[in-house]
């Protein structure tokens, strides 16, 4: 595989793959298998599309409630559309967020046991050495 191959597999919706996915959700995200020899987990361009998807929804609730001050549109049938953009807002918040936080979640357990066996290799060459 070339450098650009692998740079290209890695970083698709900024997620880098560590492993197959294991759910729908896992994979929708592109999180799974170590590819190019590193294991890496949720990159900070993911992060900022959930800021721009807020940003994006707070415009929108904003110019909707805008266009509520001027005559032609009807009051009532903006705010359903307000409301429309706030369940849609919170649905899309609550998926993205479920599947970040069990992706972070899965990187947090990698890096737990890592330092976990290191701190046992350092005990046990402690203790040989004293013996």
């Amino acid at each position: 595989m070339t450098a650009r191959q692998c740079r290209a597999r890695r970083f698709r919706n900024g997620v880098e793959r560590r492993r197959t996915s294991k759910t729908h959700a896992t994979a929708a995200f592109g999180c799974g298998a170590v590819v190019c020899g590193r294991a890496q987990g949720v990159k900070m361009p993911v992060y900022k599309h959930l800021l721009n998807i807020n940003t994006g929804f707070d415009q929108v609730i904003s110019a909707l409630a805008a266009l509520r001050r001027h005559e032609p549109f009807h009051r009532r049938e903006i705010d359903h559309y307000i409301a429309l953009s706030k369940e849609a807002r919170a649905a899309t918040n609550s998926y993205l967020t479920a599947v970040l936080e069990q992706v972070e979640t899965e990187e947090a357990g990698r890096r737990f046991g890592k330092r976990r066996t290191r701190e046992q290799q350092e005990e046990s060459g402690s203790q040989a050495n004293m013996g």
